[in-house]
């Protein structure tokens, strides 16, 4: 009787042929069996990572269409209100879209939608972090990740409502004009060079765009990644409860349980974001119409993670201090600069500066 051997598969051979330069076998072995803990509350940071991922899927769909351009034309779509009117590009491209594009619609507003789960997410899941005291030695550095990501989702969420250039976005870009300009010095440069001339110019548009496809997303996809080997690396913080220490991890083993679980509650949020965006409407910007200087929407007020910094410059006392043939906007710089700065420094330090 011959000796014969077992053929190996193509599969297994190309696993063969990657051990044998990479030695992933017992990477893989070891990572294989990671426990992740078993408790809801760990969801918030899973709703957080896949909204972000649903932004990026819809967000590639949608630059297929739109035109960051602030060039003035003349629209002739099928919305027949604003048939006739003067509109830049942007705004023309939004409406195209909105009634033209097949199901662009509806990948608009769950691009929006999701962008709301995002921040929302962020912000709920850092309470989490913070009244669990998980932000403690050694897992500073994470906060302070943390509280960036939150930082670049508010403002990659206003750069991204900025971009249809209609009458309600126009009029949060002005307020933030306003706020550059009041910075001393540097302000009325800064306000010159990001919109290109005198407000409302023609390059803030643009500026925008490739800062929300490519700058601020690169930048939250590297701290997103970043923040994730940290937890692998650290370990999930977890409840206390019979058999759970500082040094181990009670819950299931990431091959197979909580892949399949993680896989299905990816599609979990996908579906419940696809259906809220079918039954409720967000930025209806065919109703706001095109951003003109001299008009502003009817009780205008922006997303809701910008609600903090527009009723603080609200609420603000019309305190002003003119000296040596300049003006110092207090109204301005305390609410919209100074208190945000204070806050989230104090939220990024508080791990270093806090006493247990």
């Amino acid at each position: 009787m011959s000796n014969s051997t077992i053929p190996t598969t193509p599969q297994g051979k190309a696993a063969d042929f990657l051990d044998e330069r990479l030695s992933i076998s017992k990477a893989i072995k070891s990572n294989i069996s990671k426990v992740f803990p078993d408790h809801w509350s760990f969801m918030l940071g899973e709703v957080a990572l896949y909204s972000f991922i649903i932004l990026l899927l819809s967000g590639t769909y949608l630059t297929l269409f739109f035109k960051p351009s602030m060039v003035e034309v003349i629209y002739n779509g099928p919305y027949v209100p604003l048939k006739g009117v003067k509109m830049s590009e942007a705004f023309a491209s939004t409406l195209h879209i909105s009634f033209d594009v097949r199901g662009g619609l509806l990948m608009r507003q769950i691009h929006h939608w999701a962008a709301l789960f995002f921040i929302g997410a962020m912000s709920i899941h850092m309470f989490r972090v913070f009244f669990t005291g998980a932000f403690r030695k050694p897992r500073e550095l994470n906060w302070v990740i943390g509280t960036v990501l939150v930082l670049l989702g508010i403002v990659e969420g206003f750069m991204g409502y900025s971009l249809p250039d209609d009458l309600l976005s126009g009029t949060g870009l002005r307020i933030t004009q306003g706020i550059i300009a009041a910075v001393p010095v540097v302000g009325t440069y800064v306000s010159f060079g990001l919109f290109g001339g005198e407000f409302p110019g023609q390059d803030v548009v643009s500026r925008f765009y490739t800062l929300h496809i490519l700058l601020i997303p690169g930048l939250i996809l590297a701290l997103v990644g970043a923040h994730l080997m940290m937890v692998w690396y650290q370990k999930h913080t977890q409840w206390p409860g019979p058999g759970r220490t500082e040094n181990n991890v009670v819950g299931y083993r990431l091959f197979p349980v909580y892949t399949a679980k993680a896989g299905g509650f990816f599609f979990v949020v996908l579906g419940l974001t696809t259906l809220i965006s079918a039954l409720v409407t967000i930025n209806p910007v065919w109703m706001f119409g095109p951003y003109t200087p001299d008009q502003i929407s009817a009780g205008s007020q922006p997303d809701w993670y910008m609600g903090f910094l527009d009723g603080a410059v609200r609420v603000m006392p019309n305190w002003e201090i003119s000296a040596f043939g300049h003006t110092l906007s207090l109204n301005l710089i305390i609410p919209a600069i100074v208190l945000p700065g204070i806050m989230t420094t104090l939220l990024g330090l508080y791990p270093f500066v806090s006493v247990d």
